[in-house]
C-alpha cells in the first residue's frame, strides 16, 4: 500500500472521480482522508459504460463507471466518509477542510464540472490539485480535449493547482495523448481515464518525494474557451 500523507481526495458523485478512485486503487495509492460529497444519483445523461469491439488501450487505464465510489473506497479499505451536500461551497465542506487544514498537505479535487472552488475554499491555504483535460496554457477552459482533437490531432492533460482564476493556476505536469480510439466514449470514458492517467502519474511523484516537484508559473495571455458546439464536437469524433 502506497500511503499519501497528508493528501485529501475531495470527489464529488461523477465519472471522473470514479476514475481518479479506481486509478488510485489499481496502483495501491491511499489517501490520508477521502471526503465524498453530494448525492448518488445513478447513471448521468448521456454516460455511457459501452466499449466496443473490446478496445484496449496500452498503457491506459480504463474506469468501470458501473461501480460506485463508495464501493471503491470501502473495497480499497479507505478512510473516507460522505457529505450530502451537491455544492463544493457549501459551509459543511468548509468548516470540513478547516478542520483538515492543519495536517493536510494536498488535496486531490474531483468536483462537479459547472461549479467553481471559492477564494474562500482556497484561502484555507489548501493547495487543490486538478486535472484539466487540455495543454495549457495554450488550451484554458471548457471542453478543451475537443477543440486540440481537431486543431492538432491529440488530447492532453495539465495537472495544476486551482487559483481563482480559470485554468490560470501553477503547472505541475503535462502530457499529450493520441486522440480516443474508435469505439472508446471520449467523454466518460476517455477523458476520465487520461485525467487519470495523470493522476497516476503525479501521486508517483508525490509518493517518492514526499512532495509536489517541479511547478511551473503559468506566463502568457491565451485564450479560454467555452463548452464546444454540437457540430464541432461530432466533427472530431469523425475525425480519423
Amino acid at each position: 500500500m502506497k500511503y499519501l500523507d497528508g493528501v485529501v481526495f475531495l470527489a464529488a458523485h461523477t465519472a471522473r472521480s470514479k476514475a481518479y478512485t479506481q486509478v488510485m486503487k489499481q496502483f495501491s495509492f491511499c489517501p490520508e482522508k477521502t471526503i465524498i460529497f453530494g448525492k448518488e444519483k445513478g447513471t448521468q445523461a448521456d454516460q455511457t459504460n459501452e466499449i466496443f469491439q473490446n478496445v484496449m488501450i496500452k498503457d491506459m487505464f480504463l474506469p468501470n463507471l458501473d461501480e460506485s465510489l463508495t464501493l471503491t473506497a470501502t473495497n480499497a479499505r479507505w478512510d473516507y466518509e460522505e457529505i450530502e451536500v451537491d455544492d463544493i461551497n457549501d459551509k459543511q465542506i468548509f468548516s470540513r477542510l478547516k478542520d483538515l487544514s492543519s495536517s493536510a498537505k494536498l488535496v486531490i479535487y474531483s468536483g462537479y464540472g459547472s461549479q467553481i472552488v471559492s477564494r474562500v475554499l482556497l484561502d484555507l491555504g489548501l493547495p487543490f490539485l486538478h486535472m484539466h483535460a487540455g495543454w495549457v496554457p495554450q488550451y484554458r477552459g471548457s471542453t478543451t480535449l475537443y477543440y486540440s482533437w481537431i486543431v492538432e490531432n491529440n488530447c492532453a492533460v495539465s495537472a495544476i493547482f486551482l487559483d481563482p482564476e480559470i485554468d490560470k493556476g501553477p503547472i505541475i505536469k503535462r502530457k499529450k495523448y493520441p486522440p480516443p480510439p474508435e469505439g472508446v466514449d471520449p467523454d466518460y470514458i476517455y477523458d476520465c481515464a487520461i485525467r487519470a492517467d495523470m493522476l497516476k502519474l503525479v501521486l508517483q511523484s508525490y509518493y517518492d518525494e514526499g512532495q509536489v516537484l517541479d511547478i511551473i508559473t503559468q506566463t502568457g495571455k491565451e485564450n479560454t474557451y467555452y463548452v464546444i458546439h454540437p457540430v464541432l464536437k461530432h466533427i472530431a469524433r469523425l475525425r480519423k
